[in-house]
């Protein structure tokens, strides 16, 4: 009989470091307000109290929806566009080489300066913030889907082409599987860009939003307010990433099993 203890403990101790981080944080947080003093910065009661009196109010969870719904519009028009594009270099060099330039300047271009002019060109609405994040983020998705591409191993569809499967069938049974762990990763890290960048855009031009409560309650000196909105959408991003990191192991686990060409090591 197969013994399972030594399979049931590493499940529990793969528990105990993440619990172990998250204690870590909240010490930390603790520390830094005994340090700088609960007036400068409150510690996590404080700021929970403030928390439990916005969401009595009804307040917060109108700017946290719409702060959600720009991260996930521009998240998910940069996944559109970034992911053919990405594709498209990593296949054609003469393309990748056209477009050397234009990502370089899309990857170093001050990401303010962009949000800046889209509200100068487009007003202060909902077009221009989700528009230009989308566009900040278009470059590094397309970065990381090229390498990925590029990473590709060629003798697998070398393989599907001497057995004749069609070009669909390779997209879904070779290329997709082996591009995943790139596309999760891509879109972990979309995601947190998108995230910090809809708030920095919330916090200059518009008049609804996490970003504009933030700056809202820093006008008023009040750090309990700055702290409870950042609290709340830290969890609701993390918790949408928990959900990409799941997808993104299983996928890993699944490369990992997966039969190599022979010679392989």
């Amino acid at each position: 009989m197969t013994d399972v203890r030594p399979a049931a403990r590493a499940g529990r101790r793969a528990w105990w470091w993440p619990a172990l981080g998250a204690a870590s944080l909240l010490l930390a947080w603790a520390g830094l307000s005994w340090a700088l003093g609960p007036d400068t910065f409150p510690g996590v009661g404080a700021t929970l109290d403030f928390l439990a009196r916005e969401v009595r109010r009804g307040a917060i969870w109108g700017h946290v929806g719409i702060t959600l719904w720009r991260v996930l519009a521009a998240f998910a028009l940069a996944l559109a566009a970034g992911i053919p594009l990405g594709v498209a270099l990593g296949r054609v060099p003469a393309l990748a080489a056209f477009a050397a330039p234009w990502l370089a300047v899309g990857l170093t271009l001050p990401r303010i300066l962009i949000l800046l002019a889209a509200y100068l060109i487009l007003g202060l609405n909902e077009r221009a913030i989700i528009l230009s994040i989308a566009l900040i983020l278009l470059p590094t998705v397309a970065v990381q889907v090229r390498e990925g591409v590029r990473g590709l191993d060629p003798r697998l569809a070398q393989m599907a082409r001497s057995f004749r499967v069609s070009p669909a069938a390779t997209l879904r049974a070779v290329t997709l599987p082996q591009l995943a762990p790139t596309l999760l990763g891509t879109a972990r890290v979309t995601l947190s860009l998108a995230w910090k960048m809809v708030v920095f855009g919330e916090v200059f031009g518009r008049t609804s939003g996490v970003g504009y409560m933030i700056a809202f309650y820093f006008q008023q000196f009040e750090m309990r307010g700055i702290l409870a909105y950042g609290v709340v959408m830290t969890v609701v991003l993390s918790a949408l990433d928990g959900v990409l990191a799941v997808v993104s192991t299983r996928a890993a686990a699944w490369q990992a099993s997966a039969p190599r060409p022979a010679g392989e090591p």
